[in-house]
């Protein structure tokens, strides 16, 4: 009996760490697929098939007093050296001056890099969760991860729609700041190229695809986690 219970005590510390080494690994596991969810539904806002829509819905054109098309190619620019780089934004406007001033580069430089740190910790998110559910079967996880999102989702929608300049302000309060995101809309291409109302179909639209993102690796999730193990 003494044996058994010197055997026990020897024993507890190591199911304890155990237990919290796959409560740990479980909770990981359910953030980076809520994170890989939100980083893929973005890569579709980055496409023209997307913003060129919602650059004409927010009526840029009008903003900067030019036609349509060079609307959408002065932004395709801009989201191709966002993405591609090297992120100097230098190019030239219609009238053949520089179209974006030098405080308007410095923000679109700091908007890349966190582009870049965000779709890079994405695709960490990805192979993370990929790894749970090839070899620790985690599908109850990836599933709560999922359905975490969605509610974070709607729960951010609904405070966006009643407030959506504060959270606009906070969040680029977060994220930049060096305090260089406030800008004149009279003088500011940026701002004419995305007025504010771009924003908010924007985020609307990040939201309905994460939606839909989240309902499809829910779905798949669930019915993984019923399936028999091989």
């Amino acid at each position: 009996m003494a044996r058994m219970a010197a055997t026990r005590t020897v024993r507890a510390p190591a199911t304890d760490a155990a237990h919290t080494g796959t409560s740990t690994l479980n909770a990981l596991t359910s953030v980076a697929t809520a994170i890989a969810i939100l980083g893929v539904a973005l890569l579709p806002l980055l496409t023209p098939l997307v913003l060129h829509p919602l650059l004409d819905a927010s009526t840029s054109a009008a903003w900067l007093q030019l036609s349509p098309s060079l609307v959408h190619d002065l932004s395709d620019r801009t989201v191709n050296e966002l993405v591609f780089g090297p992120g100097s934004f230098a190019f030239a406007g219609p009238d053949g001056a520089a179209f974006y001033q030098a405080s308007e580069i410095a923000h679109l430089r700091d908007a890349r890099t966190l582009l870049i740190l965000f779709e890079g910790l994405t695709a960490v998110c990805l192979v993370f969760a990929a790894w749970s559910a090839a070899r620790r079967r985690a599908w109850s996880q990836i599933r709560r991860g999922a359905a975490g999102l969605a509610i974070g989702i709607v729960v951010v929608g609904v405070v966006g729609f009643f407030a959506f300049e504060p959270a606009f302000e906070l969040f680029h309060e977060i994220f930049f700041p060096g305090g260089n995101w406030a800008f004149d809309p009279r003088t500011s291409h940026m701002v004419q190229l995305y007025p504010y109302d771009f924003w908010q179909l924007t985020a609307g639209t990040l939201g309905v695809i994460g939606l839909v993102g989240a309902a499809i690796v829910w779905a798949v999730a669930r019915r993984r986690a019923g399936a028999p193990r091989a």
